[in-house]
């Protein structure tokens, strides 16, 4: 017997270049994993459902199905898209369309999972029939939290009264959503949710981490230190430069790009520093300098479980961060994450510090 499970998703990797949603891609390939041999005892195959444009593909074990929507659904992001450019909100009524054709085709479903309650899981899966798996992180709680009171409690009564378990990235989203509900739907949206970080997938950039550093020069003693993400106001790259200034005998690189660029290079030059800024880069080549640094700096004012975090920590990159979603809870359990004052002196500090042994 051969059982269906799909993951429906606003965000997927185009190719393995692609920074967005690899989380969804790593989560879809544990899964696969995880039910193969299958415990529904049968065969089990693992469908996305992704706003992609092409023809099917297979990778293996995932089988991927475009459904459109691209224009509006890839990084940075949906939402930083559609402020970029306002016509590109037309793509989500095709998006959604091509999904529920597809959930129609491959019924019936024995499980669905949608990654970001809004849109995936409401409206676009909100009539079909089939065990639901929500799983929350960030944007979708941000924006639904910030929806008129009975817009989001309807949102969250219709998924809680099918059945719906809930899966946050971070602890802080769920209590972030949970506060902007009714006592008895908030007890009712904790008692079926379960905080989880979304599993990630690392490359093996070792060599090319070391290849880098010596690219650059660096004199003996002199540190590098690597902000890395979308450049945007409220990640607060600003305060990296501003601790940079302060510290002495540290060499900074942006990696990424966004509207900030702009203002962050003319603070870098009034500034005197030599700043190196890479522009967006394939996922691959940003791990390469994360992998590279002596230091992470995510001073970010708002964020939920950061994936940048936890792949510096898991390359061996130390971390100075601001407290912001769980990095505080992350940083008590592990001494290569500083937590400090979102203040330049504060961070330059942070900076210079040894890393523990």
């Amino acid at each position: 017997m051969s059982h269906c499970v799909v993951v429906l998703t606003s965000s997927f990797p185009r190719d393995d270049g692609d920074p967005s949603g690899h989380f969804v891609r790593s989560h879809a390939r544990a899964l696969a994993r995880e039910l193969s041999p299958s415990s529904l005892h049968g065969d089990v195959r693992v469908h996305v459902i992704a706003p992609l444009d092409g023809p099917e593909r297979a990778e293996p074990p995932l089988i991927v199905h475009p459904v459109g929507g691209a224009a509006l659904f890839r990084a940075p992001g949906a939402l930083a898209r559609a402020a970029e450019n306002p016509l590109r909100l037309a793509a989500a009524p095709s998006f959604a369309a091509g999904a529920i054709r597809k959930l129609r085709e491959l019924a019936p479903i024995h499980l669905l999972i949608c990654h970001w309650i809004v849109p995936c899981a409401w409206p676009v899966a909100a009539s079909v029939k089939a065990p639901l798996h929500v799983v929350s992180h960030g944007a979708d709680v941000r924006l639904l939290a910030s929806a008129p009171a009975p817009l989001r409690e309807a949102v969250v009564r219709s998924l809680l009264d099918r059945g719906a378990r809930f899966q946050f990235v971070a602890a802080h989203l769920l209590e972030r959503l949970a506060s902007a509900l009714r006592n008895d739907l908030a007890a009712r949206l904790r008692a079926s949710s379960r905080v989880e970080p979304a599993p990630i997938e690392l490359p093996d950039v070792t060599a090319a981490a070391a290849e880098l550093r010596a690219s650059l020069s660096l004199d003996e003693g002199e540190r590098l230190a690597v902000c890395a993400g979308r450049l945007v106001a409220e990640k607060r790259y600003n305060l990296a430069l501003a601790a940079a200034s302060l510290a002495p005998r540290v060499r900074v690189a942006l990696v990424g790009d966004g509207p900030e660029r702009r203002r962050l290079g003319a603070l870098a030059a009034a500034s005197g520093l030599g700043v190196t800024s890479t522009g967006a880069l394939p996922r691959r080549a940003a791990l390469t300098w994360i992998a590279a640094a002596d230091v992470l700096v995510h001073p970010s004012a708002h964020e939920g479980a950061p994936t940048v975090v936890r792949e510096a920590r898991a390359l061996g990159t130390r971390v100075v961060a601001c407290a912001a979603g769980d990095v505080a809870a992350w940083a008590r359990s592990d001494p290569g994450i500083a937590i400090v004052a979102p203040d330049a002196r504060a961070i330059a500090e942070a900076m210079m510090r040894p890393a523990p042994c």
